[in-house]
């Protein structure tokens, strides 16, 4: 998520750590699901793919933007008129949420960073609070020690 975005998180448990997330970029209007739909296909797709392929938080513009046959400049401009934010912001969000998941599978801190790309703790957890309002440690301990879903919902 880039700086300054505004965002809301609405629990979905009783323990507050489930949670849907709802992106409002400021002077961007809501899409319909139609029109996001359209954005996503071909290019989007394709752009997203390859930064998740990416072994480094180094978004190499021109690289991306010859393997798409366009121009770094319209390449740039395009994704930022369609996903609302630049690629180096797209490509870091996507790392975050590759680090949230290895937290999940309960990697260390230091693991989930420099296996999704992040050149050290201290750069992961900046981004992570960033993106997310807390730290990956208080995220890391949370999960695993969270009762299982199915004891959450008998309650």
């Amino acid at each position: 998520m880039p700086a300054g975005a505004v965002h809301r998180f609405e629990p979905l448990d009783a323990e507050g750590w489930g949670f849907t997330s709802q992106f409002v970029m400021p002077g961007v209007a809501q899409r319909s699901a139609a029109s996001a739909a359209v954005d996503d296909s071909g290019l989007m797709t394709r752009i997203k793919a390859l930064l998740a392929q990416r072994h480094s938080l180094r978004t190499d513009i021109a690289q991306i933007a010859d393997a798409c046959t366009m121009s770094k400049g319209y390449l740039s401009r395009r994704f930022r008129r369609e996903a609302g934010t630049s690629l180096h912001d797209f490509h870091v969000l996507i790392a975050v949420q590759q680090a949230k998941g290895a937290l999940k599978q309960g990697l260390s801190i230091v693991e989930a960073a420099l296996d999704t790309g992040f050149y050290d703790q201290a750069h992961l957890t900046r981004e992570f609070v960033r993106t997310y309002g807390f730290t990956p440690g208080a995220f890391r301990t949370a999960w695993l020690t969270a009762p299982p879903l199915d004891q959450v919902a008998r309650h």
